[in-house]
């Protein structure tokens, strides 16, 4: 007879207590269990050996191109040192390219910048700092708990690349005319979903605010973590820039009808489902972000757009086109060139990662800047 999982058991235990839990709390408890918790223990694997892929899996050129952002921010707000703070940096990749890019092509910027990670995981931390030291880039980088600890005199960057999808989510229905929210729930020793009423009023504001038809049954998430946590990224800047870099839409298509299962999924060992009640502790569990959203809080806490866009035309304004020229010529003797070549065009195919995943940028504390990274196509207006 198989053993049940520690963590599924608690689970159970806590329903029993309770009657019920909301879908957030399940996630929550899924991914950030201090012991069993998807990110919070050993079991949150990138890459090709493991459950999924980010851009900075894909290619070096992500994170230089992220570089040459950073570089004109740094020309605009004139400080020295440059204070950047990652929150949430997966295997220390993205910071590592950024500083060896850098390193290698704006040598001034990276004697200027202090590289500061937030990362709940010390797991993650763990590996983090081996890749960095790996690198010999150790001295450059520091970790804090808090965003405002990494930040001098309320001024720099704050930087995420997919953050926001992995924060728990509320689950909703819409049914009988009224939003109704998904509880988790046991029955016949199995766990289920029960529909009741909303659980926060802040939901209720939220629903009520949806512009559009839905029909019933139109299932959903909505992401009150997110509001909260760009509210407290507003409120510990008083002059700089936020870039959020995720997968998403504007609020109008997030919510719109061809969406009506919503948008978790599910990934264990590159193999995705909708199902997050399998695999509990030992999968990824993610949802769409909703763009909207993090600009109306945001503005609440200060926050400005400076820019939103798809990834392809974000790399594409900040020169990722001066890696495709670095490459040398591609021929039958040169398949090195070749597969670099493939790899680099995987960041910005359309269809792909080039328009699955989005960049926000918002600015506090200056009239909005002209950002190279949205020379070829700004999307704002569309939040």
């Amino acid at each position: 007879m198989l053993t049940e999982p520690s963590i599924t058991s608690e689970l159970k235990d806590r329903i029993e207590e309770k009657g019920r839990i909301t879908f957030e709390e399940f996630m929550d408890t899924a991914l950030y269990h201090p012991e069993y918790g998807y990110y919070t223990s050993n079991k949150a694997r990138i890459g090709k050996d493991g459950d999924y892929y980010t851009s900075t899996d894909v290619h070096r050129a992500f994170g230089a191109s992220i570089m040459r952002q950073i570089e004109e921010m740094w020309n605009i707000l004139k400080i020295s040192p440059l204070f950047l703070v990652e929150v949430g940096a997966g295997k220390g990749v993205l910071c590592a390219d950024i500083l060896l890019s850098a390193r290698e092509k704006s040598p001034t910027l990276f004697k200027e910048i202090r590289y500061f990670i937030v990362e709940k995981s010390p797991e993650f931390i763990e590996r983090q700092k081996r890749h960095i030291e790996e690198l010999g880039l150790l001295d450059k980088v520091s970790w804090v708990p808090e965003i405002k600890e990494g930040l001098s005199g309320n001024i720099g960057i704050v930087l995420s690349n997919e953050l926001i999808d992995a924060f728990p989510v509320h689950k909703v229905r819409y049914s009988n005319g009224l939003w109704n929210e998904i509880y988790v729930t046991v029955e016949n020793g199995i766990l289920t979903e029960k529909e009741d009423s909303l659980s926060d009023q802040r939901l209720v504001d939220f629903l009520t605010g949806l512009e559009g038809s839905f029909d019933d049954g139109y299932t959903t998430e909505v992401n009150l973590k997110a509001i909260d946590w760009i509210k407290g990224v507003g409120n510990s800047l008083q002059k700089g820039f936020v870039i959020t870099i995720d997968y998403g839409y504007p609020r109008n298509e997030l919510y719109s009808a061809e969406r009506n299962r919503g948008t978790l999924m599910c990934y264990f060992r590159h193999q995705a489902s909708d199902d997050p009640y399998i695999n509990i502790g030992e999968q990824d569990i993610t949802t769409h972000i909703d763009f909207t959203s993090l600009a109306e809080a945001g503005k609440g806490a200060g926050l400005e757009v400076a820019g939103f866009t798809d990834q392809s035309y974000f790399l594409m304004g900040c020169g990722i086109e001066e890696e495709f020229q670095q490459l040398e010529a591609i021929n039958a003797e040169n398949i090195g060139a070749f597969k670099n070549n493939i790899t680099l065009k995987k960041l910005l195919i359309p269809g792909g990662m080039g328009s699955t995943f989005k960049l926000l940028i918002q600015q506090k504390g200056m009239e909005r800047p002209r950002l190279r990274g949205f020379s070829f196509k700004d999307m704002a207006k569309y939040l």
